[in-house]
C-alpha cells in the first residue's frame, strides 16, 4: 500500500467525509518525516503478521487482565507483549531504543513475577507505549508518551481506513467492482430490513412471544446455539473489553504520532461539490436499502401509534416489557438508523450526481425516525404514569433526546456537506450537555416531588420508587409532605425513613467546613419546625419494612 505524503488523519471511507488538515507549523520537521517514510515504506495494511499480533494481544489481555487475579498474570502480559508488538510492527526504527524499552518492560515483568506492586505494572504499561513511540521513530520521553495518547483515536481511525482499503482491494480483485455493487444492491436491503424488523419485534413482547410459540422448534435450536456461543463469550462486558484491547493493540502495532493541531482538526478541507464523473458503485444498494426501510418504518409506525398512543391497555398489560425494555429497543433502532445515514452519505456519495435524489429519500426516512422518537417518549411516559419517576427514567429521556439530536445532526451534515469529524464533534457535545444537565440539575428532588404528588393525589403505585430506590438529601426534603398521607402504611414507612435519615445526619462525626452540604443543613432545619412534629411521635417498629412489602406489588 502506498504511503501517504503527509501526516493526515484518515477515517474509514464508510465513516469519513474528508482528510484532516496537515499541520503547517514545523514544515521542515514534517518534510524530514515524509522523506523517512518514503525511504522506509510501510508494509501493506492488513498483513497477516499485523493482524496476528492484534489477535494475540487481545487473547493475552483476556487471559491476564479480564480473567486475571494477580501479578503473575500481569507479568506474563508484560513479558509477551513486546514480542507480539515487534512481530506485527510495520517497521523497526531506532533498534537500540526498541531494545532498551523491551529490556525495561521485561524488568518490570520480573518484578511482578517475584513480588509485584501496582507501580511496576503501571510503569510496564507506560513502557509499552515507549516501545510503540520508538517504532514510530520518536523518543521515549514523557512528551512522546503524551503525544501517543493524544494520537490514539486518530491512529485507530487511520488504521481502520487502511484495513478497509485493503479489504475492498481484495474484494474488487476477486469479484470486480460491478459484480460487487450488484451483489450489495440485492443483499443489503433485506439484511437491513431483517435487523430493524427484529428490533421492532423485540420492542413488542406479545408479538415476540407469539413468534416464539409459532417457531418453537427453531427457537429451541436457536436458544441452544446462542447459549453455547454465550457460554464462550461470557458477557457483553467481555466483548467490550476485547474491543478496547484490540484498539490499544492497533495503536501499539501501527503507531502514528500527530501534533495537537492535527489531532483536534475536524473541519473539512472544502465543501463537497457534485462531480458528474464521480459515480458511486454502491448507489443502487443504498437507494434500495432506504426505500425498503421507508416502507418498513411506515408500516411499523402505523402499528405503534394505533396500539400504544391511545394508552388504553388491557388488564395484565406488560408495562415493563413495552414501556421499559421496548423503549430501549426502539432507541437502539434510532441509533442504528443514525449510524446508517452517516455511513451511506460518505465522501464518495456526497460528490455523486445522483446524491440529491438519495438525499430526498433520506429526508423521508429521517422524518420517520423523528416519529419513532416520539413513540419512544410516549412509551417512557406510559411507564412513568404507571409507577412513577426514577433516576434511570430521567437518563432514558436524556438518552432518547441525544439520539434524536443525532438524527437532526446527520441531516444537517447531509444538507450542508459537513465531514464525519463535524458530526462526531457535535454529537459528543450533545451527549456532554445531556450529562451536564443530569449532573447539575436537582434530579432526585424532581423525581421524588413527582412521586409524592402522585401518592398524595391517590395514585399509590409511584410509592414503590420511594420505598425501593435510594435518594440524596434533596430527595428526602421532597418526601416531607408524605407524613400527612392518607394511607397509614405509606405514612408510617416514610416517617421512619425520614427519622432514620435525620439520625444518620445527627450522629455523623463532626466534619470540617469543607464537607459542608447546604441540603443537609436545610433538612435538619426543616425537620425541627413545629409543623413536622409528626416525625417525633412514636410509631410501631418495622414501619419501613411494611412499606417496602406493601409497595412491592407495583415494582
Amino acid at each position: 500500500m502506498e504511503e501517504r505524503s503527509g501526516p493526515q488523519i484518515v477515517m474509514p471511507s464508510f465513516l469519513t467525509d474528508s482528510h484532516f488538515l496537515p499541520n503547517s507549523i514545523a514544515a521542515e520537521q514534517l518534510a524530514a518525516e515524509r522523506l523517512a517514510q518514503e525511504q522506509s515504506p510501510a508494509r501493506p495494511a492488513g498483513a497477516w503478521r499485523e493482524l496476528l499480533a492484534v489477535v494475540l494481544l487481545v487473547v493475552l489481555g483476556d487471559l491476564t487482565l479480564y480473567w486475571g487475579h494477580g501479578f503473575g498474570g500481569y507479568a506474563l502480559l508484560l513479558a509477551a507483549a513486546p514480542l507480539v508488538v515487534l512481530l506485527g510492527a510495520a517497521r523497526h526504527r531506532r533498534p537500540w531504543q526498541v531494545l532498551a524499552a523491551t529490556l525495561m518492560i521485561w524488568g518490570a515483568a520480573l518484578r511482578l513475577a517475584w513480588c509485584g506492586n501496582w507501580l511496576a505494572l503501571a510503569l510496564g504499561g507506560v513502557l509499552l507505549i515507549c516501545l510503540s513511540t520508538s517504532l514510530a521513530g520518536k523518543g521515549m520521553y514523557f512528551g512522546d508518551v503524551l503525544q501517543w495518547l493524544a494520537s490514539f483515536i486518530p491512529t485507530l481511525f487511520r488504521s481502520l481506513a487502511d484495513y478497509e482499503a485493503a479489504f475492498r482491494r481484495r474484494v474488487s480483485l476477486r469479484w470486480g467492482l460491478p459484480a460487487q455493487a450488484i451483489l450489495w444492491a440485492y443483499l443489503l436491503p433485506p439484511i437491513c430490513a431483517v435487523v430493524f424488523l427484529g428490533l421492532f419485534i423485540q420492542a413488542n413482547p406479545d408479538i415476540s412471544h407469539w413468534i416464539q410459540n409459532r417457531l418453537f422448534s427453531f427457537q429451541e435450536l436457536w436458544s441452544k446455539v446462542w447459549n453455547q456461543v454465550w457460554s464462550v463469550i461470557g458477557s457483553p462486558y467481555r466483548m467490550g473489553f476485547w474491543l478496547i484491547c484490540g484498539s490499544v493493540a492497533i495503536g501499539l502495532v501501527r503507531p502514528h504520532l500527530l501534533t495537537l493541531r492535527e489531532v483536534f482538526q475536524f473541519e473539512p478541507l472544502e465543501d463537497f461539490k457534485v462531480d458528474s464523473t464521480s459515480r458511486t458503485d454502491l448507489y443502487p444498494a443504498y437507494r434500495n436499502t432506504i426505500l425498503v426501510l421507508i416502507i418498513l418504518f411506515a408500516m411499523y409506525l402505523v402499528f405503534e401509534f394505533v396500539t400504544m398512543w391511545t394508552r388504553t391497555f388491557p388488564p395484565g398489560f406488560h408495562y415493563s416489557g413495552y414501556a421499559h425494555e421496548g423503549a430501549a429497543w426502539l432507541t437502539v433502532a434510532l441509533a442504528l438508523a443514525t449510524i446508517m445515514l452517516s455511513i451511506i452519505f460518505n465522501a464518495s456519495m456526497m460528490t455523486d450526481p445522483r446524491m440529491p435524489a438519495l438525499r430526498n429519500l433520506a429526508i423521508i426516512w429521517a422524518v420517520e425516525n423523528i416519529l419513532l422518537a416520539l413513540a419512544v417518549y410516549n412509551r417512557l411516559f406510559i411507564y412513568v404514569g404507571f409507577n412513577g419517576m426514577t433516576r434511570m427514567r430521567v437518563v432514558g429521556l436524556l438518552g432518547v433526546t441525544s439520539v434524536l439530536a443525532g438524527v437532526v445532526l446527520v441531516m444537517i451534515k447531509i444538507s450542508r456537506g459537513h465531514s464525519f469529524g463535524w458530526l462526531l464533534k457535535n454529537q459528543i457535545f450533545v451527549v456532554a450537555v445531556a450529562a451536564y444537565l443530569y449532573a447539575v440539575l436537582p434530579v432526585d428532588g424532581w423525581v421524588m416531588t413527582y412521586n409524592v404528588r402522585q401518592v398524595l393525589a391517590g395514585n399509590l403505585p409511584p410509592s414503590v420508587q420511594i420505598a425501593h430506590h435510594p435518594t440524596t438529601t434533596e430527595g428526602w426534603l421532597a418526601l416531607l409532605p408524605l407524613q400527612r398521607a392518607e394511607n397509614p402504611v405509606i405514612r408510617d414507612g416514610v416517617v421512619e425513613m425520614l427519622t432514620d435519615h435525620e439520625r444518620r445526619l445527627n450522629n455523623a462525626p463532626p466534619f470540617d467546613w469543607t464537607a459542608r452540604q447546604l441540603a443537609d443543613e436545610q433538612f435538619l432545619r426543616t425537620i425541627a419546625l413545629p409543623e413536622n412534629d409528626t416525625l417525633r411521635k412514636p410509631i410501631e417498629p418495622g414501619a419501613e419494612d411494611r412499606f417496602r412489602s406493601f409497595s412491592f406489588q407495583w415494582y
